[in-house]
């Protein structure tokens, strides 16, 4: 009757293990992201000159499709010849959410060739 109150009690230290393993996985996976992958030292210069904010270039794109510069209309054939304006300059796309998405596309792959890919989409802040 009182024999079962003699066994030994045994702890399970299956959770402790799966515990404690959990954080040494953790602790690697942090070691490894926080050291550089390569240390670059860049080069000072004495005669660079500061980015001016007003370098950008605007293209918009209202809903229809049509795109425009300076509240002038563009063509479509002169799109190559605007973005070669001013090279040095950001190339900044205002695009209505319901412009067609094929004319972004053409926009898109046109500022790759010509700009080497360097573009801002602009977006409008998300409504609460």
């Amino acid at each position: 009757m009182f024999d079962e109150l003699d066994d030994e009690v045994q702890i399970d230290l299956t959770p402790l293990i799966d515990v404690i393993f959990m954080l040494v996985i953790f602790f690697v996976m942090t070691m490894t992201f926080s050291k550089p992958v390569m240390d670059i030292l860049l080069p000072q210069s004495e005669t660079s000159a500061e980015r001016r904010e007003n370098a950008t270039l605007v293209l918009s794109v209202d809903a229809e499709g049509r795109l425009f510069s300076d509240n002038r209309e563009l063509t479509k054939e002169e799109l190559p010849t605007f973005l070669d304006s001013k090279p040095e300059a950001l190339l900044n796309l205002f695009i209505d959410e319901k412009a067609p998405f094929e004319v972004f596309i053409a926009i898109v792959d046109q500022a790759k060739l010509k700009r080497g890919g360097k573009f801002v989409i602009s977006t409008k802040k998300k409504a609460n």
